[in-house]
């Protein structure tokens, strides 16, 4: 292998990209940071960042421009261009919030850069009530993509989204025990049911104010983690379909919890009663007007794949932020809100493979990182991942009738002290796919994660959104629609 440094420009340098691609960038030597860009307003933290972190010089450009558009600047492009040229950019991490991803995605692509690009691919602002935003959310893929095939392919363009659960050692094992029983019964996944919950505790106050992992520009849950859940879903129970079982339509049915039943759930006098240091006047700041129209604290979703009028698969995903905590404190100030802030991650997957077979993957952590007492692979530990298999051995003849597969059993988890888990070990594998895919030359169909591949997990987040406007706006929110760009899908 060619053991060149891919010179990389990182957009976007807040809590993730400081968890994860910061460390990254640090350590592997098949890459190269050369230039970062981020907001004037984080200017000291993010120079504080990069001067603590690396040795040789990074080149940190900073911009005013936070207005929403799907277009740059004139400034902001000019300086962009300006980067790339005088730095010799070859790729392009976007770790931005997901707003800002279409514009720096389609200038990314027109400039012929390899994109790392963190999920989802785009949202919109009001995308949870707005049926016009939903419906932007595919035809802003549908851009991209139409863009990435015009250029980008010709090229041979690397374009990975951090769909990290497609690099996860556990689901990829999952994926490979759901193929086995295909490839002998023809039977699809039939059911699969998704529970994510990441342990968030996100007060009244903070509801209106607090700009990571933001509900007051009318979007929130599905636009972050709640994507994996979808998009993983669908990664395996596209791997058991023949194609005398693809699913050619879909109905999809959504509904959201926003900020305003959460404080009908825990109220104002609640949270009196339980932080004596509260005053009165924390709550006055009209919080649930402002929060009626917020996005989605939790969101559950039922969907039906189908062929012609006949179910196939149902899928059944409830994603939640607001969920088991361990946060004990009011003020969240100075806290590092994207592991720090008391969260915990709780994860259960049951799939159903018709009469032949149940998997059931339960990943449950009791504290936060490096705060558990418990054994690191046990139930509740930091590394918890365990995968029960159960298989009709009557049929299934020399199958055992139930395995159990931890996470430790198929891949050590390395602690670098930088990040910890099995999730982010998945995530450092996507980016270790990514540049691989440039150095190697690797073609887009075969990146596990590349753009063409979220297709479908694109346009159901689409109907999800559109199903939940409808419903906001008390109209049918039952959403019913074909799968578009089958050939895609299916790889054809």
């Amino acid at each position: 292998m060619n053991k060149r440094e891919v010179r990389t420009l990182l957009i976007g340098v807040g809590y993730h990209a400081k968890r994860i691609y910061i460390p990254y960038l640090k350590n592997n030597k098949s890459c190269k940071l050369i230039a970062c860009l981020d907001l004037f307003s984080s200017k000291d933290r993010v120079v504080d960042l990069i001067e603590t972190n690396f040795k040789s010089p990074v080149f940190c450009y900073f911009t005013n421009e936070t207005s929403i558009s799907d277009k740059l600047t004139r400034n902001e492009e000019k300086m962009l261009n300006k980067i790339i040229k005088e730095h010799k950019i070859e790729a392009v991490i976007i770790s931005t919030e997901p707003l800002a991803h279409f514009k720096y995605t389609y200038w990314a692509i027109k400039k012929s850069l390899h994109v790392l690009l963190d999920k989802p691919i785009t949202t919109e602002v009001d995308v949870s009530i707005d049926e016009n935003k939903a419906l932007k959310l595919y035809k802003d893929y549908e851009k991209i993509v139409h863009l990435y095939e015009r250029k980008g392919r010709k090229k041979n363009l690397a374009f990975s989204l951090q769909a990290q659960r497609r690099y996860h050692y556990g689901f990829q094992k999952v994926r490979d025990k759901i193929k086995e029983i295909t490839k002998i019964t023809n039977c699809p996944v039939t059911f699969i049911q998704t529970f994510h919950s990441d342990g968030q505790w996100t007060f009244p106050h903070e509801f209106v104010s607090q700009t990571y992992h933001p509900y007051n520009q009318g979007y929130g849950k599905m636009s972050h983690s709640g994507y994996h859940s979808l998009d993983i879903a669908l990664w395996l129970a596209l791997s058991s379909l023949k194609k005398n079982k693809y699913w050619d339509n879909y109905s999809v049915f959504a509904q959201f919890v926003r900020p305003s039943d959460v404080l009908e759930q825990f109220n104002e006098d609640d949270f009196l009663n339980i932080f004596s240091e509260i005053k009165k006047n924390k709550f006055n700041l009209n919080v649930k007007n402002a929060c009626q129209s917020a996005g989605e604290v939790d969101a559950h979703i039922n969907l039906s794949l189908r062929k012609k009028d006949k179910i196939i698969t149902n899928i059944c995903c409830n994603t939640l932020h607001h969920s088991f905590s361990c946060r004990g404190w009011y003020d969240s100030a100075g806290r590092d809100l994207y592991k720090g802030n008391g969260r915990i991650r709780q994860e259960s997957y049951v799939i159903e493979q018709g009469a032949f077979q149940s998997i059931m993957i339960n990943s449950f952590q009791s504290a936060e990182i490096r705060k558990s007492k418990l054994p690191l692979y046990g139930v509740g530990g930091e590394y918890h991942y365990d995968i029960h298999i159960f298989r009709n051995n009557k049929i299934l003849k020399g199958h055992k009738a139930y395995e159990k597969i931890s996470i430790g059993d198929l891949k050590s988890i390395k602690d670098l002290g930088y990040s910890r888990g099995h999730q982010e070990d998945a995530r450092r594998r996507c980016i270790a796919d990514f540049y691989k895919a440039i150095v190697e030359e690797i073609k887009p169909s075969k990146q596990i994660s590349n753009l063409l591949y979220h297709s479908l997990s694109t346009q159901l987040l689409s109907s999800i959104y559109l199903s939940a406007a409808k419903g906001y706006k008390k109209s049918d929110p039952l959403i019913k629609n074909k799968i578009k760009h089958l050939n895609k899908i299916y790889g054809e």
